[in-house]
């Protein structure tokens, strides 16, 4: 089996995916780096599966991923937390005379504290904070680069320096999918052998601008008592000033079958795009 991560290998995603595997009877996995959301997502064929960052705890939802689940016909069959933090590290030896600063782009939001206080410096983003370390490598005097606090140890520089995110206690969330839409109908038959599960999905309103839309779509979930972890509003891109809903329910074993007759309800008024039910 293809498991395909944010790479190169070292990434926080390289760790998810190992540290997901961990809690799975999977064997024989075959690792498939690449350096871009979009290139993740188109390797993933077949029984194969993939993995992408969903929500960090210091800067919120990964918009490259919502966006790209938003219209995708995959299926998302669980998740991963992983504990983050950063370093920093330069080819000087003050703060001052740093020029150039690589930095992942979700990884610039976790370490504002620090790049604030950069007068003058140049903030170069990178895809993934590997690429930020072999382009610091392969710089020049004045470079510097904020990378995991992982890597820090098998390397020297005249600066380093730990724990530069704002806060120490950090972590990333990452759902693992595969390549086929989620049919609704489908999953409906199937029963969780778990206490919890969590069922993400969108709701499209044909409609956004009529009062008490949002009231409306609530007030299923309300009704039936399943637990809304997550409401996010994304544009549909279509058409200016119309958004879709980025939900994600949690229950227990017992809210199984009213999670999907409560998702059939809200289908027979609303576009609803599901995207799995699986064990948390």
């Amino acid at each position: 089996m293809k498991f395909s991560v944010l790479g190169p290998a070292g990434t926080f995603a390289d760790a998810a995916a190992k540290a997901y595997l961990k809690t799975q009877p999977l064997s024989n996995i075959i690792f498939d780096y690449h350096p871009t959301f979009d290139q993740v997502y188109q390797a993933v064929s077949g029984e194969n599966i993939g993995l992408l960052p969903l929500e960090n705890q210091l800067d919120g939802y990964v918009s490259a991923t919502l966006q790209r689940l938003q219209s995708a016909d995959v299926t998302e069959i669980g998740e991963i937390t992983i504990p983050v933090n950063f370093g920093l590290v330069a080819n000087v030896t003050d703060l001052s005379k740093i020029k150039r600063i690589y930095v992942q782009f979700k990884t610039e939001g976790q370490c504002q504290t620090l790049l604030t206080s950069m007068r003058n410096v140049q903030i170069i983003t990178t895809s993934s904070n590997m690429i930020s370390l072999e382009k610091f490598q392969a710089g020049q005097s004045g470079d510097a680069a904020i990378i995991p606090q992982s890597q820090m140890t098998d390397l020297s520089f005249p600066l380093m320096m730990d724990n530069v995110a704002d806060q120490d206690d950090n972590s990333t969330r990452f759902i693992i999918f595969q390549s086929h839409p989620a049919d609704l109908e489908k999953i409906s038959h199937e029963h969780l052998a778990t206490d919890h599960f969590k069922a993400p999905l969108f709701i499209t309103p044909a409609f956004n601008d009529r009062p008490g839309t949002l009231y409306d779509i609530l007030g299923y979930f309300a009704k039936s008592e399943l637990n809304l972890v997550t409401l996010m509003s994304l544009p549909v891109k279509t058409q200016l000033g119309v958004y879709s809903f980025y939900l994600e329910i949690s229950g227990t074993r017992e809210q199984q079958a009213i999670l999907f007759t409560t998702l059939k309800k809200i289908a027979a008024k609303y576009r609803v795009h599901s995207l799995g039910f699986y064990a948390v």
